[in-house]
């Protein structure tokens, strides 16, 4: 690598990250051109021989990286007399620098304005923002840290304020001398107080249901669905059959109370503070109507069955045989089965046309002519069986059905009310 260099003098940027190359040694490189030279990935520890031997012959040297390099102590100050004044930028990050007094040593640099310091095990302990804070107090010459905008004045300010605050609870063996350096230009700063401004999770807040009050501890990072939940197991109140009010101890007073109706709505949003309380209240229950359409037209319209009686004094179908029997003007009249059926019979029934579709015949209802029936001799005529034993009566069920059915629910003690 030496060798290569000395035969190219106008040689401005040197590359030889990755090579597996150790301590110089006695190796020396000399070049009066070289701007950038590039040591990362290397197995190098001894950064006092790197400047002896490179950085000492290299006057025109503005960049030196030894990142990820095993480098553990930095050039003493009687070694600094070979770096270069030139050498204004360093990248010493991911090395094992674990010393405050290691890094000290970087203020010495003569012309060092930008440094790179990061994945140190001296910076392991401290946050983001400690660890900036730390090395922009300590490292005054250092105007562009870890490649961010150049440090303005307010930030140096207050990066050491907040290092003299930090070692304020320390004993005087543990400051650093920079900490009496900083104290004579801001002087001895009273620790501040520390304020945690962040809104609290867990509120008090009372919750009412009918006459119970419950007095709990809740998050307000919860959802009103889920806080519906929680107070199902409260209140034994189904979250689809809630309705859930939240008082405000001020806002009430002007608009009223607020209702939760919005399932994924965040508590918080809506600034509960403790105090308030929230009113659990259950919906109004629809009456559901079951059965048949008649069944629901005699439970809604009609008046009760034992106001019903016929013109025979007799109660009718539907009335308890020990409730007496009265006579209304008022009450609406339920038709008899009887009289429904001999209705529909009046009615003219529709001569087929005679048309039929292929292979089916026209069945031919109870009741119809002989006539009829006899005009077509393949149709069986449904034959209607006499109960009663009058052959007379066309179709006997129909005439005396209701009266039949009354004879077998209700005695004869009871025919007259």
């Amino acid at each position: 690598v030496v060798y290569l260099v000395r035969k190219m003098p106008k040689l401005d940027e040197l590359h030889l990250s990755t090579n597996n190359l150790g301590d110089p040694g006695n190796a020396t490189l000399e070049h009066n051109n070289l701007r950038q030279l590039y040591l990362s990935c290397n197995p190098i520890n001894d950064f006092c021989s790197v400047s002896l031997n490179f950085l000492s012959n290299c006057s025109s040297l503005e960049f030196l990286s030894l990142a990820e390099c095993p480098v553990v102590q930095l050039p003493t100050v009687d070694d600094l007399s070979n770096v270069p004044t030139c050498l204004h930028s360093l990248n010493v990050s991911t090395t094992k620098i674990n010393s405050w007094t290691e890094v000290e040593k970087l203020r010495k640099f003569p012309g060092l304005i930008d440094l790179r310091i990061q994945g140190c095990p001296i910076l392991d302990e401290y946050t983001a923002h400690e660890k900036r804070m730390m090395l922009i107090a300590r490292l005054p010459n250092v105007k562009v840290l870890n490649g961010g905008d150049q440090i303005t004045t307010t930030e140096r300010e207050d990066s050491e304020r907040a290092f003299i605050r930090h070692f304020l609870d320390k004993p005087e063996i543990q400051r650093p001398s920079r900490f009496d350096e900083l104290v004579d230009v801001h002087g001895l700063l009273d620790p501040l107080v520390n304020i945690d401004l962040s809104p609290d999770m867990n509120i008090k807040v009372s919750i009412y249901h009918k006459d119970e009050c419950r007095e709990e501890s809740i998050s307000v990072m919860q959802s009103v669905k889920q806080f519906k939940q929680l107070l199902q197991g409260y209140f034994n109140v189904a979250p689809a059959n809630m309705r859930l009010w939240y008082y405000d101890q001020e806002m009430t007073k002007i608009a009223g109370p607020e209702e939760m109706k919005f399932a994924n709505k965040e508590l918080y949003t809506y600034n509960v503070i403790d105090g308030d309380y929230f009113v659990v209240d259950e919906k109004a229950q629809l009456r559901v109507l079951t059965g048949s359409p008649r069944a629901n037209s005699m439970v809604i319209g009609s008046l009760s069955p034992s106001s019903y009686s016929n013109s025979n004094g007799r109660c009718n179908f539907g009335r308890s045989p020990t409730s007496p029997c009265s006579k209304s003007t008022n009450s609406r009249i339920r038709r008899k089965s009887s009289e429904s059926s001999n209705l529909s019979n009046t009615r003219t029934r529709r001569k087929s046309s005679g048309r039929t579709s292929p292979g089916r015949s026209i069945p031919t209802p109870v009741g119809r002519k002989a006539s009829l029936s006899s005009s077509s001799p393949s149709v069986k005529t449904p034959v209607a069986r006499n109960l009663f034993g009058n052959s007379n009566v066309r179709n006997p069920v129909d005439q005396h059905y209701g009266e039949f059915f009354h004879s077998k629910v209700f005695r004869e003690d009871n025919k007259n009310c």
